[in-house]
């Protein structure tokens, strides 16, 4: 029996690796840098005040950005966290979907394992480059278990489970609102219990809170990128049947092909009918006081990704954006339907039981019929998820021109922009995908560069007031000047911009060129970068000091004296 549970604990978890393989191959199996989209990984991501979330720029990667330059300055190569991380990531989803189920029968655990893994909301956000909300993601299963046994017990221990896992989740400031809410939903319970379990939560927060109000960017966010990143219609039945089905990001070139079709119908179809059929086998697993919970969650997820496309709902998503600290936050407001895909993949495996268990009552034979259709469900649900990801997550070699770059502008106390001015670039030694300027990793003085966004149509403002005026002076003033204006030394040009041809550099000395970047130096720009006083600073490690000591706590408690604490199958850390 024991050797039994061994290779049943091997299957449960080895179907999610692969599939997790799978889904990232080509940065497993080639060399370079993943650049593209939102997913930069540079060799060594200096330590720098930016990387603390005290440039300009509005703080949506803390306190990611410090936990990658920690392993990434010194010790390990870029290119290695990105390979250990992603597809890791990825199968601890899947690891936390058959646990969140472990009541349920082998075949109904490998279905929600492999459908936490391979689904129209985990393909399109990793197509986006988006690693970070997808660790959130991967956390939710595990956070709703950890908190409700500590809404139950009360333990310290459990309480510390919950606090590793909203740690994981809190890595960037949206994942730290979409655990913190979980948490809360799945935890609180007596009232002493539940203030620890919320001051938690807060502490958690602290880097991404002290940062808003720290930094200089600005904290509301421009309007119009509500309907710029409003939930789209993926196939012929519109947003709502597209966030049903695990779908309906904005951006349509992150979208399977499969997805913009009929096939879209289907997919939002088996989603509501196993949320319709296994409704009652999840309330009889889990208990009513932990399914509510969770489907109070998944609904709520639901809602607010649903909220731009519903009548009044853009309104209101606007008017919070515009006006409310923090609430940029919510524009992409599809990004917060991961509780609603926890909750469906649960949903499936539940019904994959009930019909699993009829099945065994005429035979095994029907049994293996069952699983040969529900375990590789997911990959007929998005049959090409492989064929924007592997675009995205296919690394890159970066040119000779960083490194030699950086030997002449690094520990140097003046700012460097990047031309031409935009925020998301191609680079002709790339693999012809977009991605944001890796020259804000890679240097250890100040990069100042775009943060305006363009959708479609649409070009989203972005917070950074220092940005917003060097751009506007680029526009009307040759180069030099806008750049001595702002007491810019260093523009680093890329000369495979379509654009590059059009700069007028007259004036600008060159200190470095070949054939695909060129840095200028700003004759009399003697003004250095907008600097940080200690006081800023200090608060600043202190708040990632706070969050920091109460991470490793909880991870201490949670596995305090673990081989003398009483066997769970839940069990989570």
């Amino acid at each position: 029996m024991r050797g039994e549970g061994r290779w049943r604990g091997l299957l449960l978890d080895g179907w999610p690796l692969l599939l997790a393989v799978l889904l990232t191959l080509p940065l497993l199996t080639r060399t370079g840098h993943p650049l593209a989209r939102d997913l930069v990984f540079v060799p060594h991501q200096p330590w720098t005040d930016a990387t603390l979330g005290l440039g300009g720029s509005a703080p949506r990667a803390v306190p990611l950005d410090a936990a990658v330059s920690l392993l990434t300055a010194h010790l390990l190569d870029g290119g290695m966290v990105a390979r250990v991380s992603i597809p890791l990531i990825l199968a601890v989803a899947g690891w936390g979907a058959h646990r969140l189920v472990c009541d349920l029968g082998l075949v109904a655990r490998l279905a929600s394992g492999g459908l936490a893994v391979w689904n129209p909301y985990v393909v399109e956000r990793l197509a986006l480059g988006q690693w970070a909300l997808l660790t959130a993601y991967a956390a939710l299963p595990w956070l709703v278990v950890a908190a409700h046994r500590y809404r139950e017990s009360g333990a310290i221990r459990d309480l510390g489970a919950t606090t590793g896992w909203l740690a994981l989740a809190s890595l960037t400031p949206t994942g730290g609102v979409m655990g913190g809410v979980a948490a809360a939903i799945a935890g609180f319970g007596r009232a002493s219990s539940g203030v620890r379990l919320l001051l938690v939560v807060l502490a958690l927060q602290l880097p991404w809170l002290v940062l808003s109000f720290l930094g200089s960017a600005s904290l509301t966010s421009d309007p119009d990128g509500v309907p710029a990143f409003a939930a789209d219609a993926e196939g012929p039945g519109g947003p709502l049947t597209a966030l049903f089905g695990l779908g309906g990001v904005w951006d349509s070139r992150s979208v399977p092909g499969s997805r913009e079709g009929w096939w879209t119908v289907a997919g939002a179809v088996v989603a509501v009918l196993a949320l319709v059929a296994g409704w009652r086998g999840l309330r009889r697993v889990w208990g009513r006081p932990l399914f509510t919970r969770v489907v109070v969650l998944g609904g709520l997820g639901l809602a607010l990704a649903a909220l731009p496309v519903l009548p009044g709902g853009e309104a209101l998503l606007t008017s919070i954006v515009e006006r409310v600290p923090g609430g940029g936050l919510a524009r992409d407001s599809q990004k917060f339907l991961a509780p609603y895909v926890v909750l469906v993949v649960a949903a499936l495996a539940a019904t994959v039981d009930r019909v699993a268990q009829r099945a065994a009552t005429v035979g095994p034979e029907l049994v293996a019929a069952v699983a040969l259709v529900a375990v590789p469900l997911p990959l007929l649900l998005v049959p090409d998820g492989t064929s924007l990801v592997w675009k995205t997550v296919d690394p890159v070699h970066y040119p000779s021109g960083f490194d030699a770059v950086a030997e002449v502008i690094d520990g140097n106390d003046r700012t460097v922009v990047t031309l031409p001015w935009r925020s998301y670039r191609a680079f002709s030694w790339g693999h012809g995908l977009v991605s944001s300027d890796p020259a804000v990793r890679w240097f250890d003085t100040d990069v100042l560069v775009s943060d305006e966004l363009a959708v479609g149509s649409r070009t989203i403002s972005g917070e950074s007031p220092r940005a917003a005026a060097l751009g506007a002076d680029l526009v009307r003033l040759p180069v030099a000047a806008a750049l001595r204006a702002h007491g810019v030394r260093w523009a680093l040009v890329y000369r495979d911009d379509p654009d590059a041809g059009s700069l007028d550099l007259d004036g600008l000395r060159v200190v470095y060129e070949d054939d695909d970047m060129m840095l200028l130096e700003t004759p009399g720009a003697t003004a250095g970068p907008p600097s940080v006083s200690a006081a800023r600073r200090g608060a600043a490690l202190a708040s990632y000091g706070v969050a920091g000591v109460v991470a490793l706590a909880g991870i201490l408690a949670a596995n305090w004296r673990r081989r003398n604490a009483p066997r769970d199958r839940a069990t989570l850390l």
